[in-house]
């Protein structure tokens, strides 16, 4: 419990320091900054607090070491962090909303979690360094707090550590993060790439979208919610020439694809990049989706671009989504619950997971039906996949499904169509943002669901069952 306190602290006073870009909008723009000031001096109060309580719990505590954070504790810190600093963040929505905690931690976690489903009905006469905070809130949640926190802290090596034991418990946050795919074997390297890439990334769409035309505003925000599979705009609607949704696209299939493999462009491994395994299985998802739509809606840019943006969770429309062919809406909505890589920004089950799953059932029925003690592996890309990560996989698609089942049940316990119900939990939980009724008139219970799914997504399942378990034997205890 020190540790997680002790990294914690850490991490509200770093995520202090991202109200600065806001303050300057607020300045720039002439707005009140009231209330970004109050939430970096509390971010940074009660990180200080967290670690003058731990040091004087601890006061022949050991320096700060990455071997110290197991998975679990790793899950636990992962799920805090993304509880914590929406709660902080809501405070800079509390004015837009009338002082409703409720609204404004609803749009808070949307943004932290990635999903983009807002409550605002329209954007029109908010703050513009509200706006720029709120996209900024994706681009912290794409990349994930802990993992911009893992860079900084990987700077204070504990030299008496080994090598192994330092590989180990850094891959314990990349887990928790959904980054488990080979990794350099130089962590502090591997976590530095991934910053660069997703800050590069950043910097070249800011830039691109700006040469073509977009106000430097505009650029930046949406920027910050593609390239984060967000999906948050800053306008009503989308606004933006074939050019500039062609550099979005980019830039939502960017986030979508595992930061690994962006990592083996970094390293110029050309060809293994090439090769990437769940890239292009996510890539050949994709193709199908678009070539099966267009043979029931010809509007090419409305498909390529409204299917890109399912697929990879982000978000954006261009087009009335409640009024598209069956077939589009039901392609939409399997976009939303896959997902991108294991490793992205994007949200939703993964493509190698739903791909894995696609697997096991042949791979059942030939067990199945074969001698009681033959010995019938299950094989993924020629390599056998234990029994433990099996068990790991669909006991995830299994949760998966039975929070969507239980959203869409108190969802047509409200009154909603079962359309509605499945489509709005579906966005949810794959943390997508597209919806199809009006949020700000749903029940209180209702928001309350819909933020879980947010946040069961956006954090894998697991890490908030484990809070969930863990908060509970404490209780019984």
């Amino acid at each position: 419990m020190n540790i997680l306190i002790r990294y914690l602290g850490y991490i509200l006073i770093i995520s202090a320091l991202f109200r600065v870009v806001p303050i300057i909008a607020g300045i720039i723009y002439g707005e009140s900054i009231f209330t970004f000031v109050l939430t970096m001096v509390i971010s940074f109060l009660l990180g200080y607090m967290l670690l003058w309580f731990e040091k004087k719990k601890n006061p022949e505590r050991s320096p700060l070491s990455l071997s110290q954070l197991n998975l679990p504790n790793a899950l636990v810190l992962v799920g805090l962090s993304f509880l914590i600093l929406p709660l902080i963040s809501a405070i800079s929505f509390l004015p837009s909303f009338h002082y409703n905690f409720l609204n404004a931690l609803f749009e808070s976690v949307s943004g932290f979690t990635t999903t983009g489903l807002t409550l605002y009905n329209s954007t029109e006469g908010l703050p513009q360094s509200l706006l720029l905070w709120r996209a900024e809130t994706q681009w912290i949640g794409g990349i994930g707090i802990v993992m911009i926190f893992l860079f900084i802290i990987s700077r204070l090596r504990y030299y008496g550590q080994h090598e192994e034991t330092q590989i180990e418990s850094t891959s314990s946050l990349y887990q928790a993060q959904g980054f488990q795919e080979k990794m350099e074997p130089n962590l502090k390297k591997s976590s530095k790439n991934v910053l660069i890439i997703y800050g590069g990334y950043t910097l070249l769409g800011i830039i691109l979208l700006y040469i073509t035309g977009m106000n430097l505003f505009e650029a930046i925000s949406l920027t910050f919610t593609s390239i984060s599979t967000g999906g948050f705009i800053v306008t009503d609607t989308l606004q933006a020439t074939n050019v500039q949704l062609g550099i979005l696209s980019v830039l939502m299939l960017l986030g979508s694809i595992s930061f690994i493999t962006h990592n083996d462009l970094l390293m110029k491994r050309f060809k293994s990049f090439l090769k990437s395994y769940e890239k292009n299985l996510f890539l050949v998802f994709l193709l199908i989706s678009i070539g099966l739509t267009l043979f029931v809606f010809r509007d090419v840019r409305v498909v390529v671009f409204e299917l890109i943006s399912a697929f990879t969770t982000t978000g954006y429309s261009i087009t009335n989504i409640s009024v598209l062919p069956p077939l589009f809406l039901m392609l939409i909505m399997l976009g939303m619950v896959t997902g991108g890589s294991i490793a992205s920004t994007s949200g939703g089950m993964k493509v190698s997971r739903v791909y894995s799953v696609l697997k096991m059932a042949p791979w059942m029925i030939k067990r199945l039906s074969s001698p009681r003690h033959a010995i019938i592996p299950l094989k993924i890309r020629n390599q056998v996949v234990e029994q433990e990560d099996l068990l790991v996989i669909f006991s995830f698609v299994a949760l998966f499904f039975m929070s969507l089942f239980v959203g869409i049940l108190v969802f047509l316990l409200l009154g909603y169509s079962l359309f509605d119900s499945s489509f709005q939990m579906a966005s949810a939980l794959g943390t997508v943002g597209l919806q199809t009724i009006d949020l700000m008139a749903v029940p209180v219970i209702g928001k309350i669901v819909l933020m879980l799914a947010m946040l069961l997504g956006r954090l894998e399942i697991f890490p908030l069952f484990i809070i969930l378990r863990k908060l509970y034997k404490t209780v019984i205890r």
